[in-house]
Formats: structure tokens, C-alpha cells, sequence
């Protein structure tokens, strides 16, 4: 059995954030998988002073609780968990397919930003936004043994991404981890290309993709700061995805 898990807080819904629920559920019932989605308990397996120590860290805690989620409905009998991050939308269902080989595999996540002249530069990182494990897999408790220990010896403020993107990817390019290449994430001005039916930032998403997305994480965390000169906000959010879902933007090669 195959089943996808997402988690988000209690409470009313923003527009944008049903739609990014409602495109994984959709494309989970279409597959024929079960489906969860817990709220604020994601956060209930956590070791003790885990919370404290990344306290205004959320992002960060959620990247251990979901490992510890998924190792725990794996014991209760589930053959294969898929975890999406609330803010994933998936805008081609038909163009995502899980790698049925693999028993661990995490999305790519080709990152557009400014370089320090203010052109355009590429970051190609593996993220955990979208991520599967299957039962009887290595890499699952070496990770949550890595992630916990991390956080333990951390001495002062860990970077946001430090057991999540930045150890996967770090260790993704020594051991070579399977990847959900169509499983992708929008910097804030790929988001703003998107919204505008194109731009320089999309044009070298284009070019610099393995594969064409299929879904993206929309990075949300950023909500309320300025990226690269972008306001995230849920009018941004929003505008990437009706252009997204009404097909308005071409993300294939140009």
C-alpha cells in the first residue's frame, strides 16, 4: 500500500494553500493511494527539547517529524508513505510518476536567484518537500539518527535548511540518492515569471531542468519577507497558480 502524508496547522485554510492540498489529494486518489493529512501532532514524536532548541524554527522540526511519521506508519503495515509539503502543488498530475525501483527518493529543486553582480544564477539542490521511503529502507533511520544529532550538537543558531535540503543535498552528491526530477521547487522569481505568463528567471528554470516539473513546491516559509528584490505574498502565490493551472505557461524546454 502506498500512502501519502501531509501536515498543516489547524485552522481556516488561505485560498491558495486548498488548492495546493487539493491537487495532491486529487492526484493521490487518482493513483489509487491512501491519503493523510494530521495538523499540528506531526510535531508529537519529536524528542525531548527538540522544539526548544529550534524554536522559531518550524520548518525544522517538521523535517524530523515527518521522518518519524513516516517510519511510524511504515511499522503499522504501509508499504510505501509519500510525504508533500502543504505548499506543493502538483499542476501536471499526469507527469508525475514515482520511481517504482527505488525504496528512498526526494525531489530536485533547481533554484533561481541573483548573483552578487545581479544576474541570474542556478543552484541545483535536492529538497524534501516531496520525499518517499518504502519499508525495510536503510536510508530513513540513518537520516533521523543524522537529523537529531545535528540539532543535538548544534551549539548556536542552525541555518533553516540544515536537516532538510542542505544535508540531503550535501550527502546526495557523495551516495547519489534517487530523485523525483518532475518533483520541483519556484524560487520567489520564478513564482513572479510564472505569474506573468514569462520571464528571464522561468527561461532558465527551462534550460537548467532535467526533466519538466510537474509540481513545485511553492516555498511559502518566505511569506512576508522580499526575496531578491520579489515580495512573496499570497497574491504572488495565488497568481503562479491559476497561470500554472490554467496552462498559461509552458515549462518544457523553450
Amino acid at each position: 500500500m502506498t500512502l501519502v502524508l501531509q501536515s498543516t496547522r489547524p485552522g481556516a485554510e488561505p485560498a491558495w494553500l486548498a488548492v495546493c492540498l487539493g491537487s495532491v489529494r486529487g492526484w493521490a486518489d487518482a493513483k489509487g493511494y491512501a491519503y493523510r493529512l494530521i495538523g499540528d501532532e506531526l510535531f508529537e514524536p519529536l524528542p525531548a527539547g527538540f522544539l526548544d532548541k529550534t524554536a522559531g524554527r518550524l520548518p525544522m522540526a517538521s523535517d524530523l517529524g515527518r521522518l518519524l511519521w513516516i517510519r511510524r506508519l511504515l511499522e503499522e503495515g504501509a508499504g510505501r508513505v509519500v510525504w508533500f509539503d502543504a505548499d506543493t502543488l502538483i499542476f501536471d498530475p499526469a507527469g508525475l510518476v514515482l520511481p517504482e525501483a527505488a525504496d528512498h527518493a526526494f525531489g530536485r529543486e533547481i533554484w533561481v536567484q541573483r548573483n552578487l553582480k545581479g544576474g541570474l544564477r542556478v543552484y541545483r539542490n535536492i529538497h524534501n518537500a516531496v520525499c518517499l521511503f518504502c519499508d525495510g529502507n536503510a536510508v530513513l533511520d540513518f537520516l533521523i539518527q543524522a537529523s537529531r544529532g545535528i540539532v543535538e550538537r548544534a551549539e548556536g543558531p542552525l541555518p533553516p535548511q540544515a536537516i532538510g535540503p542542505k544535508l540531503l543535498t550535501a550527502l546526495g552528491n557523495i551516495v547519489g540518492f534517487p530523485l523525483i526530477e518532475a518533483a520541483g521547487a519556484f524560487s520567489p522569481l520564478v513564482l513572479r515569471d510564472i505569474g506573468a505568463g514569462g520571464g528571464p528567471a522561468l527561461d532558465l528554470l527551462r534550460r537548467k531542468s532535467p526533466a519538466v516539473p510537474a509540481a513545485a513546491n511553492l516555498c511559502a516559509s518566505m511569506l512576508g519577507r522580499v526575496y531578491d528584490g520579489v515580495a512573496v505574498t499570497p497574491d504572488l502565490l495565488e497568481g503562479a497558480i491559476r497561470a500554472l493551472l490554467e496552462e498559461r505557461v509552458g515549462l518544457g524546454p523553450a
